[in-house]
């Protein structure tokens, strides 16, 4: 079932919220242009399969990257949202979740990336703060007795391209 970011909210004002690995996650609403299934991702030759596929959007070929790389470091504690117990036990981290989100860091017709997520939670009020820094992590508010960490969609979509350009070298 494929739900289209404009049945969600209008606004930029609102932020959804997913989960990876049990770790609570945000991104802008504007930045989610979709949230899809992960039944239609393909291999990419040369690149590793639990690392990155692709995967048809909308008749345009969409760069798919494993969220424990993307989200590496973080955590509070500066580790993965992938316990090195559980990547093992799984044997690496997985591109096919049950569910991707189709972000983009520039307009709504630009899809750049799809990150896979065990599962959207939902919609929470609230803009995201400008990052200054050089983190994917804009900052960590409390959500309905979580903390979750709100990304930023620009260095998300950046870090995605160093990973694919580093597992091609």
């Amino acid at each position: 079932m494929t739900k289209s970011a404009s049945a969600f909210v209008p606004s930029g004002d609102r932020l959804l919220t997913f989960e990876v690995a049990g770790a609570a996650y945000a991104l802008p609403i504007a930045a989610v242009l979709e949230v899809v299934e992960a039944d239609r991702a393909t291999c990419v030759p040369g690149l590793p399969q639990d690392l990155a596929a692709v995967m048809n959007w909308h008749g345009d070929a969409l760069p798919l990257v494993a969220s424990s790389p993307l989200l590496e470091g973080t955590e509070p504690d500066g580790t993965s949202p992938v316990a090195e117990d559980v990547a093992a036990d799984a044997g690496g981290p997985s591109i096919l979740k049950a569910q991707v989100l189709v972000v983009s860091d520039r307009s709504i017709e630009s899809a750049r990336l799809g990150m896979p997520v065990d599962r959207v939670l939902g919609l929470v009020d609230g803009r995201a703060k400008p990052n200054r820094s050089q983190s994917v992590v804009v900052e960590r508010r409390p959500v309905d007795g979580r903390v979750v960490s709100v990304l930023d969609p620009r260095r998300l979509v950046a870090r995605a391209e160093e990973i694919i350009e580093r597992a091609v070298d």
